[in-house]
């Protein structure tokens, strides 16, 4: 009797942490992500903003923000150089505007992001996380682009 009432509460213990990582993972919704994704794109992306140490914690979590030092091209004298255009094609010039043009969820976090980038078709996957019940960016990897 006590190894069927250990194995039940293996069991139970098992399922109540599983459940638990589960709606850890559901904490942030869709919508959230993708206000999360396209902010960030409308922003840095593709927009004016720069990326600094002053406002870069409040879009991506330690993991994404080193990425994106890690990514930085150009010499950086101080310590706040974010590779914001490490999520769009690369193109140098283009004819049309850039913004993104679709953002489609995929599994475990993941974000399918298609765009165009001064006329440029491109894609670029990007994960979003909750810390503390707060959407962040955690990772991104460049898919696709039609620059030739």
């Amino acid at each position: 009797m006590k190894k069927i009432s250990a194995i039940l509460l293996s069991f139970s213990l098992s399922t109540t942490v599983a459940s638990f990582a589960w709606a850890g993972d559901k904490s942030i919704s869709t919508q959230e992500s993708k206000q999360l994704i396209g902010g960030f794109y409308n922003q840095y992306v593709f927009g004016n903003e720069e990326l600094d140490n002053t406002n870069a914690s409040n879009w991506g979590t330690q993991k994404f923000l080193k990425k994106l030092k890690q990514d930085y091209e150009y010499d950086c004298e101080s310590d706040d150089c974010y590779a914001a255009y490490a999520l769009r094609t690369g193109a140098q010039d283009g004819d049309g505007t850039s913004s993104v043009t679709s953002i489609t969820p995929r599994s475990n976090g993941w974000y399918r992001v298609s765009y165009r980038d001064m006329g440029w078709k491109g894609v670029t996957d990007v994960k979003v996380v909750g810390v503390n019940g707060i959407p962040k960016l955690d990772d991104y990897k460049f898919v696709s682009s039609n620059v030739k």
